[in-house]
């Protein structure tokens, strides 16, 4: 199999020079014509006569080819079928269950084509998946040490308040099914038995389709899979594992190339992650966490950096199948690699550092090492050296949406990245990750009692003046007048994303609801009932109980800002706590950087302004010899 592939893979590669040397040909030359024809029919695609996805009764399938005189071989395990493995597709094919059907054209002895995968998933079956499907290891033990997991639970399945919503449940996300060897998932060096397994030997081939809830193809793709994730990956914590998508030539197509994310431009990508959720999830150790589970903290996180004016993955959710049995609700998210960096931030993928938890995943470490290296934070002059090598502004709101959302799984050593572009050199920025242990207590205060190690930069920089009152102006911008952290901003960004999940949660109760509960977790009690904690209590009360930690330690002045309000061309400016004012409208800022004097460009304010254009004004507050935020318009 693997032989076949990279002969394949080495025929696509020289098709692909051909093609390039003959665009550089006149136009019409007949030479140039010939070879992208051939590259046009080196892999010519099987067609089925009845579109994978979701079925409900048996039907009859044909399978296809263009290339004349070509025969079809077919599979049914996973299999890539071959001139020694499958069978001959001769008549239609009678389909009443579940079928993984993986068919290739061959042709004088040789595979012609690429290798097609249709997955038809019929719902019924689904419903009724077993507890131990042949083949499958199955018992209290069978995943090592821990009991398996399989079946649909029942109880929820053809409970009246849940039956007639079940087939609403499974379309209402796309869904994705991996198809592979059962060996290479379920066998004893498969993937599901070996979860604590990294790197190259690890990855197993499969392919890959995304039907839409409309039932048209999104994509089908081969790749690789591999395990993905930390403590996800421990067999006693989480039955339930995330995995990675690789996307290379030895597979077939070197990219995906599928609009993924409907908020994002990007739709080129070489990998993916399919995340399970771990932290705060029914299938987590801790019986703490478990009923706070909702699926949504770590795209809300992603979702609410982006509200911020940032650079942030993407995530996506759908109903995953492995081999045909049901997985439960998985999303798509991007990793912020090298590659992601380009399609964001420009340049190429060789442009870039990118740091993981203290390893470089591409580029090197050292300007990392020249970051971190940077002491006396305190001082203005070591302050202004960080800022050669750290976005302050975009470290600022990283931190301050951590210290929102009282991140409990955060910190030196977990779940971020930093990326930095070299060429032309451009300082580091943090980038959120696996935010899932957070949005608890609204009480939490992460600010002076972080849960894990804190960032020893935050930590030095809380004793620089100039950084308090920087990272005042951005609790300024986001914690009031709208900003994407206020009550109403983090509410609409949880009930978007919750919505996109609310009616699939029936089926992902009924999947992994029971597997450390009896009676099972479900929909309409925990998943709604935390939910409505969330809007009702903690974002409401969230952005005060923050915005007084950060008085408390300093990183928001006692002097409220000044509060603007219009009529008609005139801007009236108050101060809630008395004092000068002090303006601009040219866009600069009517304080001194460092000295702390009033800028000779700036206002004091003495009655409403009247602006002839719309220009920006920026004020503050000078009372005592203290500043208080900008405030901005």
């Amino acid at each position: 199999m693997l032989a076949e592939r990279k002969r394949l893979s080495g025929l696509l590669k020289a098709l692909s020079c051909f093609c390039a040397f003959a665009l550089l040909l006149p136009p019409g030359d007949a030479f140039a014509a010939s070879l992208l024809e051939k590259k046009k029919d080196a892999l010519p695609e099987i067609a089925a006569s009845v579109p994978r996805g979701f079925r409900d009764a048996p039907f009859s399938l044909k399978l296809t080819s263009p290339t004349n005189g070509a025969v079809i071989r077919y599979t049914s395990d996973g299999s890539e079928p071959a001139l020694t493995n499958g069978t001959e597709s001769i008549a239609p094919l009678n389909i009443a269950n579940t079928t993984l059907l993986r068919a290739a054209a061959f042709k004088d002895g040789t595979r012609v084509s690429a290798v097609a995968t249709f997955s038809y998933i019929f719902l019924d079956q689904v419903l009724r998946q077993p507890a131990a499907p042949p083949g499958l290891p199955a018992g209290p033990r069978a995943w090592n040490g821990m009991p398996s997991g399989y079946q649909m639970d029942l109880r929820i399945v053809d409970d009246p308040v849940y039956r007639d919503r079940m087939r609403d449940a499974f379309k209402s996300l796309p869904m994705v099914s991996v198809v592979c060897r059962r060996e290479d998932m379920f066998g004893p060096r498969g993937l599901y038995l070996n979860t604590m397994q990294r790197g190259d030997e690890w990855e197993k081939p499969c392919s890959v389709e995304m039907v839409l809830p409309d039932g048209g193809t999104a994509f089908q793709i081969d790749c690789g899979i591999r395990i993905q994730g930390n403590v996800n990956r421990v067999p006693n914590r989480s039955p339930k594992h995330a995995f990675r998508l690789l996307f290379r030539e030895q597979y077939g197509a070197a990219k995906l190339q599928y609009r993924l994310f409907p908020d994002s431009s990007v739709k080129k990508f070489d990998t993916l992650v399919l995340r399970a959720d771990y932290n705060n999830s029914w299938v987590h150790w801790d019986p703490q966490a478990r009923p706070r589970a909702q699926r949504t903290r770590d795209a809300w996180m992603k979702d609410s950096h982006r509200a911020m004016g940032w650079v942030a993955a993407h995530n996506r959710y759908v109903h995953l199948f492995l081999n045909g049995l049901y997985w439960g609700i998985y999303d798509f998210t991007e990793r912020p690699d090298a590659d992601f960096a380009a399609a964001y931030l420009g340049g190429s993928s060789e442009d870039y550092d990118v740091v993981n938890e203290f390893q470089a995943k591409n580029g090197t470490l050292d300007a990392f090492n020249v970051l971190h290296s940077i002491h006396g934070l305190a001082r203005n002059e070591q302050y202004q050296k960080l800022q050669q090598s750290l976005n302050i502004t975009q470290y600022i709101d990283y931190l301050l949406l951590n210290y929102y959302a009282g991140n409990q799984d955060w910190g030196e050593n977990k779940n971020w990245y930093a990326i930095r572009r070299r060429t032309p050199p451009e300082p580091f920025q943090y980038f959120v990750w696996d935010g899932e242990q957070l949005l608890h207590d609204v009480q939490d205060n992460t600010v002076i009692e972080p849960y894990e190690t804190p960032f020893r930069l935050a930590e030095e920089l809380k004793g620089n003046a100039e950084f308090r009152l920087a990272f005042a102006d951005r609790v300024q911008k986001h914690f009031f007048n709208d900003g994407a952290l206020t009550p109403a901003a983090c509410v609409a960004r949880w009930m978007k994303r919750a919505e996109q999940v609310d009616r699939a949660m029936v089926a992902e109760s009924a999947r992994w609801g029971y597997y450390r509960r009896n009676p099972p977790f479900t929909r309409d009690r925990e998943w709604i009932v935390e939910q409505k904690r969330l809007v009702r209590s903690y974002f409401p009360q969230r952005t005060g109980i923050v915005l007084e930690q950060f008085r408390a330690v300093g990183l928001y002045p006692k002097i409220a800002a000044p509060v603007f309000s219009q009529e008609g061309g005139a801007i009236a400016i108050t101060s809630p706590n008395g004092g000068a004012i002090h303006y601009t409208t040219n866009g600069l800022d009517p304080r001194v950087a460092f000295t702390g004097a009033v800028a000779p460009h700036a206002l004091t304010y003495a009655s409403a302004v009247t602006l002839s254009a719309s220009v920006p004004v920026k004020a503050r507050v000078l009372k005592d010899r203290v500043w208080s935020a900008l405030m901005e318009r």
